[in-house]
């Protein structure tokens, strides 16, 4: 990975080291922000103590002098080291653009699944809300099906703060579930 940019370093707690990291303007006021990944130090697949610890996915803002300051945290999105079946490590992608964010996820063994989770600022109540999520997995017939969950057709406001990744449990139960579409690239 890249070196730190200036800033971040003060952001990583003792113990623990950047996974990932994407510089854009988050909240939509001009200014470069950040969105980064968290694990332990030394942190190896099938690790006992380590591989199997949760990772953290923190968004911080600069204010009008450069200076971060951490503004969102979520210990539960990012999945483990171990948390990808025979695919050993789950963490596919961090992307981030002006006013969002998207991680990603890939794993399984001989038949895969995939997820990715879009969010986007919103102004009124400064938080990053869910826009999009996307699940996919193996099909014996089809290949790689993927179905794309959205926000106001599939599930309300949720917050990146409370989101865990359990898209299928928070969406509405009276709306049906979106088609699945092929994925070729999986």
């Amino acid at each position: 990975m890249d070196a730190l940019p200036k800033g971040l370093r003060a952001l990583v707690p003792d113990g623990h080291e950047v996974l990932a990291w994407r510089q854009a303007d988050l909240d939509r006021d001009g200014r470069p922000d950040l969105v980064f990944i968290l694990q332990r130090t030394g942190s190896v697949p099938f690790d006992g103590d380590r591989g199997d610890a949760p990772r953290a996915m923190v968004v911080a803002l600069a204010d009008s002098r450069g200076r971060l300051r951490v503004v969102a945290h979520n210990d539960g999105i990012v999945r483990c080291q171990t948390c990808g079946g025979t695919w050993p490590e789950p963490f596919d992608e961090l992307l981030a653009h002006r006013g969002g964010f998207t991680l990603s996820h890939y794993g399984g063994s001989r038949w895969r699944w995939s997820e990715s989770w879009r969010f986007e600022f919103d102004a009124r109540s400064g938080q990053w809300l869910l826009a999009a999520a996307e699940m996919g997995a193996d099909t014996e017939d089809e290949g790689h099906q993927v179905r794309v969950y959205r926000r106001n057709q599939h599930f309300g406001r949720i917050r990146f703060d409370d989101f865990k990744g359990d898209i299928e449990t928070r969406r509405w139960q009276h709306v049906a579930p979106p088609r699945p579409r092929r994925s070729d690239s999986r």
